[in-house]
């Protein structure tokens, strides 16, 4: 409390702050669970869990803890990639809201091989036109 009253931070804009670093980290695959296969399921989500899987926020008056759920790029070295989010979240969570982060666990639930042309089709290769003589 300030002298003009109340300011309170939901878990919620907690977990949006923690989302945005995560995603910008090079060795994140997805938050454990962020990937909802269809518009129904990833409303539902949304209405029973803020919308933020993967990440389970706490928030006191002064002070948050967070839990962090990755999957992780296959190559990178786990515990490196693990003090990494750390580091980023305290630190974005600390400048945009003023709270102290108690905690930032780290959960990494699955590695995944980053083959991002897999679903990608393949272009055939042009047919060069042959000149009748």
């Amino acid at each position: 409390m300030n002298e003009l009253g109340n300011i309170s931070i939901s878990s919620d804009v907690v977990a949006t702050i923690a989302e945005s670093v995560i995603t910008e980290i090079e060795g994140i695959y997805s938050l454990a669970g962020s990937a909802p296969k269809n518009e129904i399921t990833k409303f539902f989500q949304s209405v029973s869990s803020g919308g933020n899987k993967g990440i389970d926020v706490e928030v006191g008056e002064t002070e948050c803890t967070l839990d962090l759920y990755i999957i992780a790029k296959l190559g990178y070295q786990l515990p490196a990639l693990a003090g990494e989010i750390q580091t980023k979240v305290v630190k974005a969570i600390t400048e945009m809201t003023g709270l102290k982060v108690q905690e930032v666990n780290v959960y990494i639930q699955k590695v995944v091989k980053d083959n991002t042309d897999e679903n990608v089709p393949k272009i055939p290769e042009p047919v060069e036109a042959v000149e009748e003589e």
